[in-house]
């Protein structure tokens, strides 16, 4: 019965003891848990710092692509630009050359006409028609000054 007993008292201690062990496993368990739940917010909180920044230098990037494209594009309207204020440039002094010619052909004709004596009222809508053409040499004139402007302006951008 001793023997009983102190088999009994043996295996009441290891319980005993097992459970303060336990108790101070679930003790440290839960202190680990605290110091895990820490360091995982901390992981979190740095993830987000991470994630956060990533996504502030894609806008910036996509900011930089936006601003690159605008700029090429304005560069592409202004070549266009430059190219059709050249191409009516080009034509207004044609069209000035043209009715130069036609207005020099003009008073020719009116100088042979006052030497045979043509009557006064052809020799006046002769001088009609010098007067028109002259009109269109001082509008091409002003178109061509007008193209100068523009050619001018969208040299300037490009600088």
């Amino acid at each position: 019965m001793k023997n009983l007993t102190l088999t009994f008292g043996f295996l009441f201690c290891m319980l005993l003891s097992s459970a303060g062990v336990q108790a101070q496993g679930a003790a440290e368990k839960k202190e680990m848990s605290k110091s895990e739940i820490a360091e995982m917010k901390q992981a979190q909180k740095e993830e987000k710092q991470r994630l956060a920044k990533e996504k502030k230098e894609l806008k910036a990037q996509q900011a930089e692509v936006k601003r690159m494209q605008a700029a090429e594009k304005a560069e592409a309207k202004r070549v266009k630009n430059l190219e059709k204020a050249q191409k009516n440039y080009d034509k207004a002094v044609t069209k000035r050359q043209k009715a130069e010619i036609k207005l020099a052909q003009q008073n020719l004709k009116i100088e042979k006409a006052i030497q045979k004596g043509t009557t006064n009222e052809k020799v006046a809508k002769m001088e009609l028609k010098q007067k028109q053409l002259e009109i269109n040499v001082e509008k091409a004139n002003s178109e061509i000054s007008k193209f100068e402007r523009d050619l001018e302006r969208y040299k300037s951008k490009e600088n």
